[in-house]
């Protein structure tokens, strides 16, 4: 009976402290957890976040942020797994978050097992892009860049010299790229918002031109064959100049600028 008795105090102790134990455990799960599902900060001006240059080809990133273990990064490798990437072939733990000052286009890279290829995705309102950044050493010991579809069809091309001026700019015809443009323009250009048609107020506003095309051409017109505009080399070229592009997305006679 005295052992009955004992048991009957032990038995309900030993549930609560296994409970604890528990409890502990998961608390610990769903910290570790939270550490590694949060984006963390890489680089980040906010001095630039509110002033942006009369020219779209100048610096427009404020921040940068390399994607955690979350439900973002998972729906960046299934839009990237879409077009038909091998998940192998993508380093998606090192994949980056790009913020721009003059658009709301959000830009994401994710490097891949070739050093001269990174992946270069755009976003607006859930509609994602998919592209191929391609940056390898040219002649004279400038830098050949181009951003293509991902079955080789190209968005546009050019060159970095050694003092990161751009240069033999060449924007093509692409289907894919026009039809994603007028998707996110039909979205976009009836929204009215003050603040950040004021923001880019003194630029010219190559987004009202009437493709992505267009726009690309009006953006980097003085850079096509003279040498004169100079890329911020903050970051990797391949997403440098693929930023650049970031701007005319949504461009059309009614776009915000």
């Amino acid at each position: 009976m005295k052992m009955k008795r004992i048991c009957l105090v032990i038995l309900p102790l030993a549930g609560v402290f296994l409970f604890l134990i528990t409890a502990c455990n998961k608390d610990e799960e769903i910290s570790g957890t939270g550490d590694s599902s949060s984006n963390t900060v890489v680089y980040e001006d906010k001095t630039i976040e509110e002033e942006v240059s009369p020219y779209f080809y100048d610096n427009h990133i404020y921040r940068i942020e390399r994607l955690g273990e979350n439900l973002e990064r998972d729906r960046l490798l299934y839009a990237a797994l879409e077009k038909g990437m091998e998940e192998d072939f993508l380093l998606i733990e090192e994949a980056q978050k790009y913020f721009f000052n003059h658009t709301g286009v959000i830009m994401y890279s994710i490097p891949t097992g070739d050093p001269e290829q990174t992946v270069i995705i755009y976003e607006t309102m859930g509609l994602f892009q998919v592209a191929m950044a391609h940056c390898r050493p040219a002649e004279k010991g400038c830098m050949s860049f181009s951003l293509k579809t991902m079955d080789d069809h190209i968005y546009f091309s050019l060159k970095l010299d050694k003092q990161n001026r751009i240069g033999d700019l060449e924007v093509y015809e692409n289907e894919e790229i026009n039809s994603f443009n007028n998707a996110v323009y039909s979205l976009t250009y009836r929204e009215e918002s003050q603040d950040a048609s004021s923001k880019s107020a003194s630029a010219i506003c190559c987004r009202k031109e009437s493709s992505w095309k267009a726009c690309m051409n009006c953006t980097l017109d003085d850079c096509a064959d003279s040498w004169i505009c100079k890329a911020a080399a903050l970051i990797a070229p391949a997403e440098l100049v693929a930023g650049i592009a970031a701007s005319c997305i949504g461009a059309g006679p009614d776009a915000r600028c």
